[in-house]
């Protein structure tokens, strides 16, 4: 099981990549708000669909898998059976309600 840590950010932070014809689960997800205002973070999964009959040229799709609000001087623990409808395709980013480097984002995570 692998490992991401990055603290809170307005600009989308990556976590991991899922290689190609495979999928990204999280197995745990800390969200750790030590800042003085409540922080929203969101998980996006952000990939590029194969080409297909019906589109040659597909673009690439953010979507929204995730999201937690978490009080000030508070942490978020969720764990494999909260999260185990959460898969990624692509790209998983994480983006904040603020930057602010008092509130950190881990995650573990398994490759399939």
């Amino acid at each position: 099981m692998a490992t991401a840590r990055v603290t809170a950010n307005t600009t989308a932070q990556t976590l991991f990549a899922v290689p190609r014809h495979a999928k990204g689960r999280l197995t745990a997800l800390v969200v750790d708000n030590q800042g003085a205002a409540p922080r929203t973070v969101r998980l996006q999964d952000v990939f590029t669909p194969s080409p297909s009959a019906g589109n040659a040229s597909p673009t690439q799709q953010t979507v929204e898998r995730l999201q937690v609000t978490v009080g000030a001087g508070l942490t978020a623990v969720l764990q494999e059976t909260e999260l185990r409808d959460v898969e990624f395709l692509g790209e998983a980013r994480a983006v904040a309600s603020a930057v602010d480097p008092a509130t950190v984002i881990i995650c573990a995570y398994n490759l399939q």
